[in-house]
């Protein structure tokens, strides 16, 4: 994810790393992340990499702003780690209303 940050807009698939149920959530997350300006939003291909991973960097707090520089390994891991928590209780909400 650190590689297809600084890579350019052609970078890995999306689906080649996360699920389809992984990609629906992300979805939802990335409309509460974005902010009012047009700096702080995702401007990035919602199939490519770069954008989920601007989505996990901004679970752990990244602004997004260009002079804050880009998201390091350590952003990303706790990024990863609060994305699965999220995404656990995002499948608790689904199962509990299909019952």
């Amino acid at each position: 994810m650190n590689l297809a940050y600084n890579e350019p807009e052609v970078g890995q698939l999306l689906d080649e790393v996360f699920n389809e149920e992984e990609i629906q959530c992300m979805h939802h997350i990335n409309k509460k992340l974005q902010g009012k300006i047009l700096k702080l939003q995702n401007h990035n291909n919602p199939k490519n990499l770069k954008w989920a991973t601007w989505i996990i960097t901004r679970l752990d707090g990244w602004k997004g702003y260009e002079s804050q520089g880009p998201p390091g390994v350590i952003v990303l891991k706790r990024g990863l780690d609060k994305f699965a928590s999220i995404f656990y209780g995002w499948k608790l909400a689904i199962d509990v209303g299909t019952r």
